[in-house]
């Protein structure tokens, strides 16, 4: 059953209820009138019959005058007199006005014990008058006036109950819209618009769900630059790898290739002095090489950072920076306990460190860098690379321009329910790469 149905259901059962009451208690009151009524009217016949029987003893004709006191009944809708006989035969009895019909069970519904009046005649003979409530009379104005209660209140129900089903109709309409928004918004269309009229609580409903839709839109569209700029910080970092394998693993491949090639020659040639000296260059080509792949492997997945913990994984970094750049001087501060740093906050931490100094290296030409990773008071830790090159004019320049390897680090610092802070140094002068976010931290779903 849809709400609209069941709201109209409930408010038509209270009024159905309403008017049962009402029918009832219309009832009840009909019966207490009838019987306040009828005994009245006995009152009043008794009152009659007795002040004619005060001058009944000095009558010359007192039967003339009994038939003539029972005719004064003659027509009157409250009561009947009738005269009986010393043995309790009739004798005479008045007449009443037809009644109008009634159902049995309603007469029987209203209808009283009221007692007639039994008033014996003051003359010979043994003649008494007795004065009977009429209720048919009663009782069929009584069932008129029911019939026309019931169809005012039958009526009203009617009417009440298809107000009360336009209204709520009327006031409920928004919520079908409301699903068909739902529906599509669910399938991945945040262009749907709520209605944001009609009652006032709905309006408030549906600005807040286009408010939501309009966030939701901004987040899936923020959502596909973000792959985009994954998808290319991907390429890119292939694209690095790709060259330290053409450019520093590539020539000793090739040199290892070479010196082959003469170790045979010299072999063949009954030279095996010389052939040893090529095989230790073949050596130290493939220890060579060996070290650039350990040194790939760390940038790409650091081992140090799973086995030994985040500051050997720092230092190592520094040390990688610092043996191709010695012109470059590295100041580094540690934390001397780190184990309140949870693993989601040290992978931040690690990669942070690691992009601020690749940016810092490849983009800023610094003389010096400082890296610094702190615990405070508040249970966060905040790690910061600052340097003193070219600032904004290089390595900022990549972060505002689209920098795609400080939107990933700024997404794993939001995602670690932290926050990134980019600027330039003091004076203007080099860069400073900030994030704080708790130790304890887990990645943001």
């Amino acid at each position: 059953m849809s709400l609209r149905a069941r709201i109209v259901a409930a408010i038509a059962a209270v009024l159905l209820v309403s008017a049962m009451l009402g029918a009832g208690l219309a009832g009840w009151r009909a019966k207490q009138a009838l019987r306040e009524e009828l005994a009245a009217a006995l009152v009043g016949g008794r009152q009659t019959v007795q002040s004619a029987y005060e001058d009944l003893p000095r009558s010359d004709h007192p039967a003339r005058d009994l038939s003539q006191l029972i005719a004064t009944f003659d027509g009157n809708r409250h009561l009947q007199a009738s005269l009986l006989g010393p043995d309790g035969r009739l004798l005479e009895r008045s007449r009443t006005l037809p009644a109008a019909p009634a159902p049995p069970w309603f007469a029987a519904l209203v209808q009283s014990d009221l007692s007639p009046a039994r008033l014996p005649a003051p003359v010979p003979g043994g003649q008494a008058l007795v004065l009977a409530p009429v209720w048919a009379n009663d009782v069929g104005e009584a069932w008129a006036q029911f019939l026309d209660l019931v169809l005012v209140l039958g009526g009203a129900f009617v009417l009440g109950s298809a107000l009360v089903w336009l209204t709520i109709g009327r006031a409920l309409k928004p919520l079908a819209d409301f699903l068909a928004a739902f529906q599509r918004i669910g399938s991945g269309d945040y262009r749907a618009k709520a209605p944001e009229h009609g009652p006032r609580e709905l309006a408030r409903l549906g600005a807040g769900i286009n408010d939501m839709t309009a966030r939701l839109a901004a987040v899936q569209a923020r959502n596909l630059v973000l792959e985009r700029q994954l998808l290319t910080l991907q390429d890119e970092e292939r694209a690095d790898v790709a060259r330290d394998l053409h450019d520093e693993i590539g020539p000793h491949l090739f040199a290892v290739n070479v010196d082959a090639a003469m170790v045979a020659q010299l072999i063949a040639a009954g030279r095996p002095d010389e052939a040893a000296g090529q095989v230790k260059a073949i050596q130290a080509s493939v220890g060579h090489m060996q070290r650039l792949v350990r040194d790939i492997l760390a940038r790409l997945r650091p081992a140090q950072l799973v086995e030994l913990g985040l500051g050997p994984a720092i230092e190592d970094l520094v040390a990688f920076w610092r043996a191709r750049h010695p012109e470059i001087r590295f100041d580094l501060t540690l934390p001397d306990d780190e184990s309140p740093i949870g693993e989601t906050a040290r992978e931040a931490v690690y990669r942070v460190v690691q992009e601020g100094l690749n940016n810092a290296v490849r983009h800023g030409r610094p003389g010096r860098i400082e890296i610094a990773v702190s615990l405070d008071g508040a249970g966060d830790v905040t790690a910061q690379v600052s340097d003193d090159g070219a600032g904004a004019s290089s390595g900022a320049g990549g972060v505002e321009g689209g920098g795609f390897g400080l939107v990933g680090m700024r997404e794993r610092v939001t995602a670690a329910h932290g926050r990134l802070t980019l600027g330039p140094g003091p004076a203007g002068r080099g860069w400073t790469v900030l994030a704080r976010l708790p130790a304890a931290a887990e990645t943001a779903t």
